[in-house]
């Protein structure tokens, strides 16, 4: 798609971002994006800015950041007084939880290919196999 950002409205913006403009509207009233202001048209253009801060956070909520903590991260970036000591705090608290899901992660694919091994055996060694057993209270199965 090729973005012209002299005359992107709302729904171009949402289409080129692959997502809903009432999102966008969301962002606005969270105070995540700044509403650009209304032309003579009554139109609302979009520019680079918009569509670089809504991409940043469409990437930040799928590798699972909240929103809250993105509006964080966006405010500290702008934040002209801030310092490491803003910043390592909300880092460590993240980075910690992402250890724990690689964690969690690497566990559900351990039971997943004991499962396709005892698939390779056959059905009858497959449904003696409980996959609730591999998640719960971090049991190896």
């Amino acid at each position: 798609m090729d973005l012209n950002f002299e005359k992107m409205t709302i729904s171009k913006l949402a289409q080129s971002l692959d997502i809903n403009p009432e999102t966008i509207r969301y962002y606005h009233r969270e105070g995540l994006v700044k509403e650009p202001a209304k032309r003579t048209n009554g139109y609302r253009y979009y520019g680079l800015e918009h569509y670089s801060r809504i991409l940043f956070i469409k990437k930040a909520k799928e590798l699972g950041f909240t929103l809250s903590e993105i509006k964080d991260f966006l405010h500290i970036n702008t934040w002209k007084k801030a310092s490491c000591a803003d910043v390592i705090p909300k880092v460590e608290v993240k980075i910690s939880e992402i250890d724990k899901k690689i964690n969690d992660l690497k566990q559900i694919r351990a039971s997943l290919s004991k499962l396709r091994g005892a698939c390779n055996l056959g059905e009858e060694e497959m449904k003696k196999f409980s996959m609730m057993d591999c998640f719960i209270n971090d049991c190896k199965c």
